[in-house]
This record gives C-alpha cells, sequence and structure tokens, in this order.
C-alpha cells in the first residue's frame, strides 16, 4: 500500500514538476507571430541613407518577410506596427515608440516618437524607420496607404 502511495505520489509530482518547467503551452497562448518586413541587406540600406543620402532609392530597396513573436493582441495591425518599430530599434533619442496610431478608411495616420521630436539627423532617422513600418502595413489589403500625421481633426500634443 505503501508503495502504490509512494508512485502514485512520484507520478503527481512527476506531472506537477514538468508543467511547471515547461512554459511553451503558456506562451503559444500568450503570443502569436506577425509578419514584418525589413531591408534585405540592411547594411547597404542603411549606407544608402547616411552615405548617398538617397531616401528614395533606400525605401525602393528589396525588403524581406521576418516572422516575429509578440504579445497576443487581437490589433494585428498594431501588433505588427509596433514589431517593426522594434525591429528599427533605437535613436540617439532612445527607442523608437509609436505616439499616434489611427486606422480610417484604408488610411493608417501614423506618427514615431521621431516624428515629433525634432534633432540633427532625425530626418535620416525617418528615412531609415519610415519604410519599414509603411512596408510591413501595406501587406494588410485593407491599407491602402500611410499617412505621417494625425487624422483630419484629431490632435496631438507635440
Amino acid at each position: 500500500m505503501i508503495k502504490q502511495h509512494a508512485i502514485i505520489a512520484s507520478i503527481v509530482l512527476l506531472f506537477f514538476a514538468s508543467g511547471c518547467a515547461s512554459t511553451d503551452a503558456f506562451s503559444r497562448d500568450r503570443t502569436m507571430k506577425v509578419t514584418i518586413f525589413v531591408p534585405a541587406d540592411p547594411q547597404a540600406y542603411g549606407e544608402m541613407i547616411t552615405g548617398e543620402q538617397d531616401f528614395q532609392r533606400a525605401a525602393a530597396m528589396p525588403f524581406i518577410k521576418q516572422r516575429v513573436v509578440v504579445p497576443y493582441s487581437r490589433d494585428l495591425l498594431r501588433a505588427s506596427t509596433e514589431a517593426a518599430v522594434r525591429e528599427i530599434g533605437s535613436s540617439q533619442m532612445g527607442p523608437t515608440t509609436i505616439v499616434y496610431w489611427k486606422i480610417e478608411n484604408g488610411t493608417a495616420f501614423i506618427l514615431l516618437n521621431i516624428d515629433t521630436d525634432g534633432w540633427a539627423g532625425v530626418g535620416y532617422a525617418r528615412a531609415y524607420d519610415h519604410p519599414i513600418v509603411e512596408k510591413t502595413l501595406l501587406q494588410f489589403k485593407n491599407i491602402k496607404q500611410i499617412v505621417w500625421n494625425e487624422a483630419p481633426g484629431d490632435h496631438i500634443t507635440r
């Protein structure tokens, strides 16, 4: 009888321990994958912006899809945009973040913190960041254009 209790207790302990050690099931429920677009050759992309200063050619360079795990969200567009912004990284003003977001009639109205605060070199940061966000959003059929400003009638404090 004691042997049976010991075996049952061992099995219960094993299930408990394996459940606590594994976060895969929990993580899958709490995360999701989104697709973002990033420059196929980040070094050449950066050099086109900072070296040749040809922002239009940089934006026209090849981009590739990249799958990224993000916290679960019901708003796939926002989650994808935030993932693209995180992929961009930081500027001299700190991490790039979304400070304004509105989707209206196929238009994404967006402002990043780099759009609302100027410093020497902000033009380069915008030239680097905007195409990544634009290409990520334009993969969605319901997005037809991106406007780097507030929606008409809205106003944020800058």
